[in-house]
C-alpha cells in the first residue's frame, strides 16, 4: 500500500499560477479493492480549489489563484473626502488613489487529508474487512506582489 504522490508537499506555487490539477490516490495492495475516497481541507477559507472524489482518487484543481491576497486597504479621494475600500472591485473607477496597502500575508498554507476505504478478505477467517487509510499533503501558495502592482498600474491608467 502506498500513496501517490509520495511527497508530503503537493505544491508550492505563486498566486499567479493557473490551471492546477493534482490527483491523490491510494495504490491498493494485492487483494484490496478501493471502495471510496473522502477528503477534508484546512483551512477551508479562502478556498480557490475545486475538489472531487471518485474511485480513481481525489482530484484538486484550480483554474486560477488570483485574488487570494486581497489588499489590506485602498484609500481614494471622493471630492474632499478620503474613503477606504478593502478590495479592487470596490474601488470606483477613475478616482484619485491616495494610498494602497498590499496584503500583509506573504503565503497561504493548506493541508488536504485524503481517506480511502478499502475492502479485503482476511486470509485467516475469510471474512470481508473494510479498512481506512489516510494521508495528508501540504500546499503552499506564495504571494507574488506583481499581481497588485499590475492592478495598480491598470487603475492609474484609467481614462474617464
Amino acid at each position: 500500500m502506498s500513496w501517490i504522490p509520495i511527497e508530503s508537499v503537493l505544491f508550492q506555487v505563486p498566486d499567479t499560477t493557473e490551471n492546477l490539477d493534482y490527483l491523490m490516490s491510494y495504490q491498493a495492495a494485492e487483494g484490496e479493492t478501493v471502495l471510496s475516497y473522502t477528503w477534508s481541507l484546512s483551512p477551508n477559507d479562502p478556498n480557490p480549489f475545486t475538489i472531487s472524489a471518485d474511485l480513481s482518487g481525489v482530484r484538486l484543481q484550480a483554474a486560477s489563484l488570483s485574488g487570494l491576497f486581497k489588499p489590506d486597504f485602498l484609500d481614494y479621494l471622493d471630492g474632499d473626502q478620503v474613503l477606504r475600500v478593502s478590495d479592487w472591485p470596490e474601488l470606483p473607477p477613475c478616482k484619485e488613489l491616495v494610498e494602497f496597502k498590499p496584503s500583509n500575508l506573504s503565503r497561504l498554507d493548506y493541508t488536504i487529508m485524503v481517506t480511502v476505504t478499502v475492502k479485503s478478505i482476511d486470509p485467516d477467517t475469510s471474512q470481508e474487512l473494510e479498512t481506512e487509510h489516510s494521508n495528508s499533503w501540504t500546499m503552499v501558495i506564495l504571494h507574488d506582489y506583481s499581481s497588485g502592482k499590475q492592478k495598480l498600474l491598470e487603475y492609474m491608467q484609467c481614462q474617464p
